[in-house]
């Protein structure tokens, strides 16, 4: 008679399919990328709330694919992401590409003409009034 203690602590139960949150079908775990089938499985080191809660997975085909390309607000063209700065990638509907940043960080804004009429030795006295 052996005794062994070799998956005694082992909860996980093997599951061969999953069921896919968007399109609400039971596919094959090949389906499915390696990330979403770990969410979707037991975690022994999580606390028992974790694995309590009903995971939202989606499989392959309903996973949004990355995105490669941006459209320029500046110059309205179609570019990859490596013509835009990082920070210009995080809000897409106001990115401007790295062309267009250097043109407007060029623009001498110093040069046009003010904007109103007044001239500062006309407010002179206005401000001395208030005070």
């Amino acid at each position: 008679m052996s005794y062994s203690a070799f998956g005694a602590n082992s909860q996980a139960v093997t599951i061969t399919s999953l069921k896919c949150t968007f399109c609400n079908m039971d596919k094959p775990l090949d389906a499915f990328s390696k990330t979403q089938v770990m969410k979707a499985t037991y975690n022994p080191h999580a606390p028992p709330s974790y694995n309590a809660q009903k995971k939202h997975i989606s499989c392959k085909k309903c996973t949004l694919g990355s995105v490669k390309s941006m459209r320029c607000m500046t110059c309205a063209k179609h570019m990859p992401l490596e013509q835009f700065a990082k920070s210009q990638r995080k809000h897409a509907d106001r990115a401007r590409c790295l062309k267009c940043m250097k043109k407007r960080e060029e623009e001498d804004v110093w040069c046009s003409e003010p904007d109103s009429d007044d001239s500062d030795d006309n407010n002179k006295g206005k401000w001395d009034d208030f005070l």
